[in-house]
């Protein structure tokens, strides 16, 4: 298995993944997001604000994940106000099981850490909740989402 970091000649390959993944958890394909996505992946990995590995297996991408990184105003739990996101995380219904996720949350755990971003947070699926659970993560509860338009 190699695992790499993702560059612009892979955004077809995290926008495919990512829809993938959305499917997986239950959304329903029901609009076109693949021009949102591409210009998501281009954006974010210009700015150098998201970091996504892939795990390659015989040259096919098997699994990917994402850190991304935030500033917010530094607060007593946080005082640099920085906070990493992991996103994206999704193995191939074939390839699960076997460390590859976990390899990956490392990496993104690695690189948030080298930016020195020492709080990372997620909102797990069912599916990767009992990995994030093992690897320490401790749950807070739900987000939360305004919409002026509900």
């Amino acid at each position: 298995m190699e695992y790499r970091i993702a560059d612009m000649r892979d955004i077809q390959t995290l926008v495919d993944f990512r829809k993938r993944q959305l499917i997986d958890e239950g959304q329903i394909p029901n609009i076109n997001i693949d021009q949102s996505l591409t210009e998501y992946f281009y954006r974010n990995l210009s700015e150098n604000t998201l970091v996504q590995c892939i795990a390659m297996e015989n040259g096919e991408p098997v699994a990917t994940g994402g850190v991304h990184f935030y500033c917010y105003p530094p607060s007593f739990t946080n005082a640099t106000g920085k906070q990493a996101y992991i996103a994206n995380l999704y193995t191939m219904p074939d390839f699960r099981g076997k460390g590859i996720a976990k390899t990956i949350l490392n990496l993104l755990i690695e690189e948030a850490e080298s930016r020195a971003y020492h709080t990372v947070c997620l909102q797990a699926s069912a599916q990767g909740y009992p990995l994030y659970k093992q690897y320490g993560f401790v749950d807070i509860g739900g987000f939360m989402k305004f919409d002026k338009n509900m």
